[in-house]
């Protein structure tokens, strides 16, 4: 993500008005939820997201785990869903592009750290993507209907994203 040898930011890249940008992080932060809600290991307090034009984006979950052996897997999974929804909305809104890929993927820099954090080995990694892929396209519907919550009243509590997710399971 170069432009006459100078780094392009996400946001140069992207390429997205206003509402795109800010329904694009909505999308990824429930992401994260919704796949973690969904493996019954952990629950949500809320979602929050605020988005100053040109200035900062400040977007997080707020979250709770079981404390048991499969603690680990479950942050994965929960850690693979936002990018996973971002990469599905822009497919499904005709967006993406390779840069935005890119893009996205670099934007998930911190999910991705922790994710080495937290894994032993690459098959752990790889079974809990597949895993998050497959739930987060099984309640797609109610995590768009999040999403646009989130992102028209800039919250959206754990008990509201649980609601939205099993009106459309």
């Amino acid at each position: 993500m170069s432009e006459g040898g100078r780094q392009q930011t996400i946001s140069e890249t992207l390429r997205f008005t206003d509402h795109q940008y800010r329904l694009y992080t909505a999308i990824h932060e429930i992401g994260h939820a919704a796949t973690g809600l969904a493996t019954g290991n952990c629950s949500v307090d809320a979602c929050e997201l605020t988005i100053t034009p040109g200035a900062a984006t400040d977007a997080y979950t707020d979250i709770s785990w079981v404390p048991d052996h499969t603690a680990q897997h479950t942050q994965l999974i929960f850690l693979h869903g936002g990018l996973l929804a971002q990469e599905q909305w822009m497919r499904e809104t005709r967006l993406w592009t390779p840069e935005r890929t890119l893009a996205a993927r670099s934007g998930a820099r911190h999910d991705f750290a922790a994710m080495e954090q937290l894994a032993t080995d690459e098959s752990s990694v790889r079974k809990a993507c597949d895993e998050s892929r497959k739930l987060m396209l099984r309640y797609w519907r109610g995590i768009t209907e999040a999403a646009q919550l989130l992102c028209d009243t800039g919250r959206i509590t754990g008990q509201e994203i649980c609601d939205l997710l099993n009106r459309y399971a």
